[in-house]
């Protein structure tokens, strides 16, 4: 028998609305239980029906979105959170991973990314607009020519040890915890008790958002996770 996801959307935009259900609608595994237009109805929505994916999409918003994040997960804890905002400044990226959000698209640019990321987050994965993530990258080249200037800027974040950096690195590349453990000198159980006071310092739940956050607010070193290799 086939799976059916549940979708919700909150959106005060019909246009939006409108391309939201024309990159949907076409699959059958997919089902939009509803739309709402404010946080309100939302949170009393998400609750009753449960939704597999809440889509969210506000222009203006009397609740914080990571409030609303904490609120909607509280209440109906598998929901996944796609948020849709014009917003591409990297520490708005951050708090929404932070708040447990598992996709983050900019309307300019990833449109036509609703339906895989929708695929993706009803599988508990992660997608970030690309563009964060090149910003990102930009921001890590910026931070070796002015490194006073990033110390100072990211005061408010996690200060990783060299083998907590080290770890996140090397998990990105794709190490397993006994390969890691192997460079490190270290037994694979030091590895995964590091990785959970990691976890708790980032105040994230799984690996891979781990290094999307490390990442953003750029805390490692993209040149050594690999990841430059794409590009």
């Amino acid at each position: 028998m086939q799976n059916i996801t549940s979708i919700l959307i909150t959106s005060n935009d019909d246009a939006d609305v409108k391309c939201i259900h024309n990159a949907l609608n076409s699959q059958n595994d997919l089902n939009i239980i509803g739309v709402e237009r404010d946080e309100s109805n939302t949170i009393i929505k998400s609750e009753r029906l449960k939704p597999d994916v809440l889509i969210f999409d506000l222009k203006s918003s009397e609740i914080d979105v990571v409030k609303l994040a904490h609120i909607i997960h509280r209440r109906s804890p598998s929901t996944g959170i796609i948020m849709m905002c014009d917003i591409d400044e990297n520490d708005y990226a951050g708090k929404a991973l932070r708040a447990g959000i598992l996709g983050y698209l900019l309307k300019k640019t990833d449109m036509n990314k609703i339906l895989p990321t929708v695929k993706i987050v009803s599988l508990g994965g992660y997608y970030i607009s690309a563009s964060i993530l090149l910003k990102a990258l930009k921001k890590i080249t910026l931070v070796k020519q002015f490194p006073g200037q990033f110390l100072e800027m990211n005061d408010n974040y996690p200060v990783f040890s060299s083998t907590e950096r080290n770890i996140i690195e090397y998990f990105a590349q794709g190490l397993s915890d006994d390969e890691i453990a192997c460079r490190l000198n270290l037994c694979a159980g030091t590895i995964r008790n590091k990785m959970c006071v990691i976890k708790k310092k980032t105040k994230q739940k799984k690996r891979i958002c781990v290094v999307l956050f490390s990442l953003i607010h750029g805390l490692i070193n993209i040149e050594h996770t690999g990841l430059l290799n794409f590009y």
